[in-house]
């Protein structure tokens, strides 16, 4: 199959075919080796006439952008998003960035829940997401063992000081339960659930990333307007025309000639994509926003994910 060059603002990202959070490092990594011209395999997409959703390659297509590029070369292929997600199951299988504990139970649970995808052999749906026909058998007998596990915050006792800020909950995640200090007044995550009091001033501190890409956008307009609002009469102009106050050419401030507006706005734009990353977003679904879990691939031990990992996260985590 023959692979083309897609534009990079074309592909579609947020059709329900990544199953695991980016991981930063690895974006470094391979955009520093694309820049040493080492050739990555083209990623997969399928198009239904419309979207062109990724299905396998959010890592290279991450450090291709990192790189500045526009263009990534793809196998595409037609489909429906449905076929695009059930493709989506098989990627990462096999490759140098193995996926993170959960994934794969989350995908199998995807697939067994649905009224289609279910009707698959445990043997099919163990090869196609590169799991053991064991293992398939373990989900399915568990699905039907015990209701499903999610984040379940039942009300703790009051602290003995009524002054106090924050009462003690007791956490659960699955099989495991810790206590944890919950402000009484109640800070919320961007789905709705309550934020423990270790992580509140993370997320009240969320404005200081809104303010500083308002401080871009308004930097950016500002040069913009330098460079594309004449001087003399005052009209925006987009490519070379008479000026109306005399026989010269409209043009903008020349304190701003030297700047290319394009190259600019593609350097904000990745400046404002860093800060939204930073932002958090929503308590971490694999650890529950333990203090005591250090040691979680999906956050880092940092207790809360940012919007592109929680989109990312299997549903019952969320």
């Amino acid at each position: 199959m023959a692979t083309k060059s897609v534009p990079l603002k074309d592909i579609c990202l947020d059709g329900g075919t990544q199953h695991r959070p980016l991981n930063e490092d690895i974006v470094k990594r391979y955009a520093a080796l694309m820049k040493d011209g080492v050739q990555f395999p083209a990623v997969e997409i399928i198009i239904d006439g419309k979207n062109k959703y990724l299905i396998d390659g959010f890592h290279r297509l991450a450090a291709t952008r990192k790189n500045g590029k526009k263009y990534i070369e793809a196998f595409v292929v037609n489909g429906t998003r449905r076929e695009a997600i059930f493709l989506s199951f098989g990627a990462n299988k096999e490759n140098a960035f193995p996926r993170q504990p959960g994934t794969a139970k989350g995908i199998v649970e995807k697939i067994l829940k649905d009224a289609e995808w279910s009707k698959i052999s445990q043997r099919e749906i163990a090869r196609h997401v590169g799991v053991t026909e064991g293992f398939v058998r373990k989900v399915k007998n568990e699905s039907k063992a015990h209701v499903r596990t999610g984040t379940q915050i039942d009300s703790g006792s009051e602290p003995k000081n009524k002054d106090s800020r924050s009462k003690t909950v007791n956490i659960k995640r699955g099989e495991s339960e810790y206590e944890a200090k919950v402000p009484e007044k109640k800070v919320l995550d961007s789905t709705g659930k309550q934020v423990p009091e270790h992580l509140v001033k993370y997320f009240e501190r969320a404005n200081e990333y809104r303010q500083m890409i308002k401080q871009l956008n308004d930097m950016l307009k500002t040069v913009r307007d330098g460079t594309n609002i004449c001087v003399k009469c005052g009209l925006e102009f987009s490519e070379p025309r008479v000026c109306q106050t005399d026989d010269r050419y409209c043009h903008g401030d020349l304190f701003y000639k030297f700047i290319k507006i394009e190259n600019l706005t593609a350097e904000v734009g990745n400046v404002k994509r860093i800060f939204r990353f930073a932002m958090p977003f929503a308590i971490c679904g694999y650890c529950g926003a333990d203090e005591n879990n250090a040691e979680c691939r999906a956050c880092d031990g940092a207790g809360f994910v940012n919007e592109a990992t929680y989109r990312a996260t299997p549903e019952d985590l969320k």
